[in-house]
């Protein structure tokens, strides 16, 4: 029988098993109660910055589910906090930065990160649990420029990106050549990851649905390549949020694979991405705030449309993160589930 990390990068290869590897958004996180327990009395600036407990928050979901990878407990937003705007985790509001960009002369002298030098702890992290799960995959993640830059533009979470969108069209030079800089940053965030031991990378554009088809291809797409042409001999995958009219454009990113939200099926997708790269995906994650049942039914459906696409390069996942709120029975029923699925021969 194959180990986790097999059935992970085999799905990338093409290769195909009589199983499905699982893993999920936030799985390491809020809705677990050690989770809850060790945080308490810890800054998340704690919890992500030190190897230590990163690694051990990390490890949390594998010791209690069985999981095929683990996803390293970090945070996108790690590359900003060297750049002097005033980063702030603010209880029940999240990321605040002090000093937004507002203008070209702010990128201009915006202060660029060194990974290696500004937070060496991500590598520390990594390779105390890749010495934990040998036989299991390690992902290793970060945001994408867009995402990135609409923090440093709104200067905290948007429902919108309207500052943003709007500093492109007033700015378009000033605007890529931020995107250039920040796709430098996460260039060298995911390269230092890949040396401490991750299998696989992720980078996630969680703003990308805020744009158009056009907008992403004209603004962001050309930066995005530029960071998957570096990893092209790496397993990687594309998320974005509330982006299924940008898979087409996706594609076309160098992306091994694609993470798509449970606003299409997994067949419509692969019409839409072709045979060649991982889909992952796609349980809505409200679905773990119901039944036991309800959870076993709706992954069954899941499943059933991986098999319709008659492709091994399948990674089962969630939608989008998992809430906090949801239970750990479901959790455990939707492992469970797919666990138990066998591809017919």
């Amino acid at each position: 029988m194959k180990n986790s990390k097999d059935l992970i990068l085999d799905a990338f290869n093409g290769q195909q098993n009589s199983q499905v590897p699982i893993w999920f958004m936030r799985q390491a996180g809020r809705y677990l109660p050690e989770y809850r327990k060790f945080r308490e009395g810890k800054t998340f600036e704690e919890m992500a910055m030190t190897p230590e407990n990163a690694a051990k928050v990390t490890l949390q979901p594998i010791r209690r589910y069985d999981l095929d990878a683990a996803i390293i407990f970090s945070d996108i937003l790690i590359p900003l906090y060297g750049m002097d705007r005033g980063l702030e985790i603010v209880p029940q509001v999240g990321p605040v930065l002090e000093k937004p960009l507002k203008n070209p002369e702010d990128v201009k002298s915006l202060k660029r990160t060194s990974p290696k030098e500004d937070f060496p702890y991500l590598k520390e992290s990594i390779q105390l649990v890749r010495k934990e799960i040998p036989d299991k995959a390690l992902f290793g993640f970060a945001g994408a420029p867009f995402t990135l830059a609409s923090y440093l533009i709104e200067g905290k979470s948007t429902r919108n990106a309207l500052l943003t969108k709007t500093f492109a069209y007033k700015y378009p030079d000033e605007f890529s050549t931020l995107l250039n800089m920040l796709a430098d940053i996460v260039i060298d965030q995911l390269q230092v990851q890949i040396e401490g031991g991750a299998d696989v990378i992720q980078l996630f554009d969680s703003w990308a649905g805020f744009l158009s088809a056009s907008q992403y291809e004209k603004w962001i797409l050309p930066h995005v390549q530029k960071i998957f042409l570096k990893f092209d001999n790496t397993p990687n995958i594309l998320y974005g949020r509330g982006s299924s009219h940008l898979l087409p454009i996706f594609q076309k990113s160098g992306a091994k694979g694609i993470s798509i939200d449970s606003t299409l099926s997994l067949i419509d997708a692969r019409s839409f991405v072709g045979n060649d790269l991982v889909i992952q995906g796609n349980l809505d994650p409200a679905v773990l705030l119901t039944n036991p049942r309800i959870v076993e039914n709706h992954t069954k459906e899941v499943l059933k449309d991986y098999t319709l696409t008659n492709n091994p390069r399948y990674i089962f996942n969630l939608a989008q993160g998992i809430d906090k709120t949801s239970k750990l029975e479901n959790v455990e029923m939707m492992i469970n589930t797919v666990k138990e699925f066998r591809l017919e021969e």
